[in-house]
């Protein structure tokens, strides 16, 4: 049974198959983030950390295979198999979801010192999130953001620790590989502590991303919601309304359903996770992307004016208005969103050029540790030992461009794979971080109901209307001849 073919019975069971197979894919994401972490946290064994990678890749493949309109016409001949495994995938991650409430609100009652320092640890400002906070404050005082960033002091707002800030090859880590030690980095915070104004060279304290990351939320800072995670919550929430309300009728609450139990995105907003603030801007800039290409255009040069996680999906958005609406209209989405960025960075990048520019490349030219869940884990696990990040880089820039190619050749066939292939040259990279992937899934199932299922139902809900027409003009024309027949 394909789409074409609607049961009433069933509902959307029974042609929206790939919408049942995003629960699973949550829950593999969740599991192969949870093993990298635990492995990455203990050391040890080194299986830990090669599984979740091993269920990264399986994670990928899913939703690539997924994203291809022949998927659910290949569940169809288990149907039955994919409804069960769905409905069980949702009904864990629900459950998941009520738990992690529970064990905050309990956490929160008894005032137990260990269930509170593991939710702090868990659901608190990194040191990213801390300084795009300091940054959006710094722009509100009328301070450049770049030159007055200083992680010490930005984290000083969640009574940061040693396990939230980003430890660079420098100094006394010259010669430490893989990873500093907490004993290490917890020496080194001190000493950054005892002396907040110098900051020593193995921690990053650079505010390094683009301008919309504190642009955004400086309304939110004036309207006095001073926590930068409710920010977040507050841009996500209403791109996902959106979402559920372009998507057809008949797909709107299982749409909503499985966006509500995302519990990756949702956890990685109350963590403070910076992607957070470009994810909604990329979610409407690719599901809009061929219907309505300058609204989209627009979201999407927000995007990559707030974090650079977002460039990677750019190549692939512009591929994708190349061959579908044509080369005129895609070079003024390209000049749109260029004019987005530059009016979100322009202050900046006048002030102090150089500055703008070293801040911007620093996520790719710092001397960071090797860290994340793609195939890293084989050098931070202790498998490997590579200590240069060039094979890396390589490989990465290799994926992309073999991925883009085949994009390039397939995008009007296979377009929803286009996330998917952006971000894949991310598993291969020398800092290959779980939350880089943790939004992907959520724009592929959007896109693949909005784009593929909206209108392959609107075809299904005209043909119907036509045969019914057509039977009733059947039924009056003989209607017609039997009465001549009679009065004759």
């Amino acid at each position: 049974m394909s789409l074409e073919v609607v049961s009433t019975e069933a509902g959307f069971l029974s042609y929206a198959r790939r919408v049942l197979a995003f629960p699973l894919m949550i829950v593999v994401q969740l599991a192969a983030s949870a093993l990298g972490g635990i492995g990455f946290v203990l050391g040890s064994p080194p299986s830990l950390m090669i599984a979740g990678t091993a269920l990264w890749l399986v994670w990928f493949a899913g939703l690539f295979w997924i994203a291809l309109p022949s998927s659910d016409s290949l569940m169809a001949r288990a149907s039955r198999i994919v409804r069960i495994a769905g409905i069980s995938a949702f009904a864990l991650l629900m459950a998941t979801g009520i738990f992690e409430l529970v064990f905050v609100q309990v956490a929160a009652r008894l005032d137990h010192s260990k269930l509170l320092n593991a939710l702090h640890s868990t659901f608190s400002y990194n040191d990213a999130t801390a300084l795009c906070h300091q940054a959006t404050d710094n722009l509100l005082e009328g301070r450049n953001p770049y030159s007055n960033a200083n992680v010490v002091t930005a984290l000083e707002i969640s009574g940061g620790a040693s396990d939230k800030i980003t430890p660079r090859r420098e100094g006394q880590f010259a010669s430490v590989f893989p990873y500093p030690t907490p004993a290490q980095l917890d020496a080194v915070w001190k000493e950054a502590e005892a002396d907040p104004a110098h900051p020593p060279p193995e921690i990053e304290t650079r505010m390094n991303y683009p301008a919309g990351a504190f642009e955004l939320p400086a309304p939110f800072f004036l309207a006095g919601i001073r926590d930068i995670r409710w920010v977040y919550f507050l841009y996500t929430v209403p791109a996902l309304i959106a979402v559920v309300w372009l998507a057809p009728s008949k797909l709107r609450l299982p749409l909503a359903a499985v966006l509500l139990v995302g519990l990756t995105f949702w956890n990685s907003i109350a963590g403070g996770e910076t992607g957070s603030l470009a994810f909604p801007f990329m979610l409407l800039g690719w599901v809009l992307a061929r219907k309505h290409p300058y609204p989209s255009a627009a979201f999407m040069g927000m995007a990559v004016a707030i974090k650079q996680t977002a460039w990677f999906l750019m190549p692939f958005y512009l591929v994708l208005l190349l061959r579908t609406i044509g080369m005129r209209r895609t070079i003024a989405a390209g000049s749109l969103i260029a004019g987005v960025f530059v009016a979100a960075n322009l202050p900046f990048m006048i002030r102090d050029p150089g500055l703008w520019i070293n801040s911007m490349g620093a996520p790719m030219s710092e001397d960071f540790f090797p860290l994340g869940g793609g195939i890293i884990s084989f050098v931070t696990s202790g498998l490997v030992s590579i200590k240069s990040p060039s094979i890396f880089t390589l490989a990465e820039g290799m994926v992309l461009g073999v991925g883009l190619a085949w994009y390039y050749a397939n995008c009007r066939k296979y377009p929803h794979t286009g996330p998917v292939l952006a971000f894949f040259p991310l598993f291969f990279a020398w800092r290959s971080l779980w939350s880089y992937f943790f939004y992907i899934d959520v724009i592929v199932l959007s896109s693949v109901i909005i784009d593929e299922y909206g209108p392959r139902l609107e075809r299904r809900k005209r043909l119907s209307e036509m045969k019914v027409r057509f039977r009733g003009g059947q039924r009056e024309e003989v209607g017609g001849q039997v009465a001549g027949q009679q009065t004759s």
